[in-house]
């Protein structure tokens, strides 16, 4: 029997998972229903996917009128603990996007509503499929390199993407808990797969050194700004790719009538609050440590990671957009350095082929995994929410740490 899937929150990345439903599961799953509070923007999402899906802004009435079985949740972030309780008083299982919640409280919640429930969430860290990072994981899994004692974990958003976090509903920390939470999630998933450890304690610095209030002007909005047209570095080039422009039309310029929702709103408004500059040191129940930096307004995209353990190191890095600042030799290559002293030092490349596909084939295996769920997982990359909620937590955790000036215990925002 076909799964039968509703979309909550009908925006550009719950475009993706609806593609991936209707083009390559079929023969499994179908979508039965749309939930969104703007009507305007299921239109156009429906426009887009080229579909008559069913809409509806009553919960109740959608699990009534279209029956389905799993709720897949791409609303904004802080809403999340309240749409898995809505699906599971309903009977449905949860696929979730990250971060899971913005709070301990909201993660302490989801927790508690899935053992009252005795349902199941998934949760979409579609980085641990990327064949690149998946590589890693094998590597450090496979136990040659021992213990792994250290990471550094340098991550860069360019001047194009960095930005967009400060446009859109992501620039307010109630809302999306900043970036150590909504964007860093994937990231500290990352290195909690790589050392299939817990963390036990945060410390954090952040600080919002370019955006907000810092620039001498300001708009409402980069469409009717008096600044655009090359005095703002920033402005948002709308419409510059023509397939960006049917979407953004279709679910945000012409669905703002509905609700209000400003997709170019200005990233110098004084309301911002979140950090555009974030360090955090990370300490695991297994011993290891974790360094970790945050830039959203790099000249380039991507990051550098380095894993030391006890019989060697393995560094990587990708670059996502933009032009590299140093030589493109070692990108997508895995080195492992072993030896034991300086005479008997040896390097070793791992050279992994790069997928062009969305988000380095990440998405495309991750649903495939999500949907379909026909292959073994020996480097266990499915995530219910025990992953979600220790990722999560430990940008919860950096937060505190800022506006409390301590180290925070995750355990201790797990009791609270």
């Amino acid at each position: 029997m076909k799964k039968r899937y509703v979309i909550a929150g009908v925006g550009v990345r719950s475009l993706c998972f609806a593609k991936s439903l209707l083009n390559d599961y079929k023969d499994c799953a179908e979508i039965v229903a749309f939930f969104d509070n703007n009507p305007l923007r299921m239109k156009g999402f429906n426009e887009l996917l080229k579909t008559d899906i069913p809409c509806f802004a009553n919960f109740a009435e959608m699990v009534k009128t279209t029956q389905p079985t799993h709720l897949i949740i791409g609303t904004p972030d802080y809403t999340h603990d309240e749409f898995v309780k809505l699906a599971f008083a309903n009977g449905l299982d949860v696929i979730c996007e990250k971060p899971m919640a913005t709070t301990a409280e909201k993660v302490r919640r989801i927790l508690e509503l899935e053992k009252q429930f005795g349902r199941q969430i998934i949760v979409t860290f579609n980085y641990r499929y990327i064949p690149y990072v998946a590589k890693i994981k094998e590597i450090i899994q496979s136990g040659a390199l021992g213990k792994v004692l250290s990471v550094n974990l340098d991550w860069h958003l360019d001047r194009a993407h960095g930005p967009e976090y400060f446009r859109r509903w992501h620039a307010n920390m109630k809302k999306s808990g900043g970036l150590f939470v909504h964007k860093a999630t994937h990231h500290f998933d990352l290195v909690n797969w790589f050392l299939d450890d817990e963390p036990l304690e945060v410390a954090a610095f952040g600080a919002l050194n370019i955006f907000g209030a810092n620039n001498a002007f300001r708009g409402e909005r980069c469409s009717t700004c008096p600044h655009a047209g090359g005095e703002c570095l920033f402005e948002m080039k709308l419409h510059k790719i023509p397939a960006d422009k049917d979407i953004f039309d279709k679910l945000y310029w012409d669905a703002e009538n509905a609700d209000g929702y400003i997709r170019d709103r200005c990233l110098f408004s004084k309301d911002i609050d979140i950090y555009d500059t974030m360090n955090a040191i990370v300490k695991y129940k297994g011993g290891a440590q974790l360094s970790y930096s945050l830039t959203a307004y790099a000249p380039y995209e991507g990051y550098e990671i380095a894993i030391t353990c006890e019989n060697g190191r393995l560094e990587a890095a990708e670059t996502h957009a933009g032009v590299f600042m140093h030589s493109h030799d070692d990108r997508n290559i895995i080195k492992i350095f072993t030896g034991t002293d300086r005479s008997n030092q040896v390097r070793e490349d791992i050279a992994v082929d790069v997928d062009k596909s969305e988000h380095g084939g990440g998405d495309t295996r991750m649903y495939r995994r999500i949907f379909k769920a026909d292959l073994p997982d020996p480097l266990r990359q499915s995530a219910g929410s025990h992953a979600g909620a220790m990722s999560c937590l430990i940008g919860i955790a950096a937060n505190t740490s800022i506006m409390e000036k301590r180290v925070v215990l995750i355990d201790g925002l797990l009791k609270e």
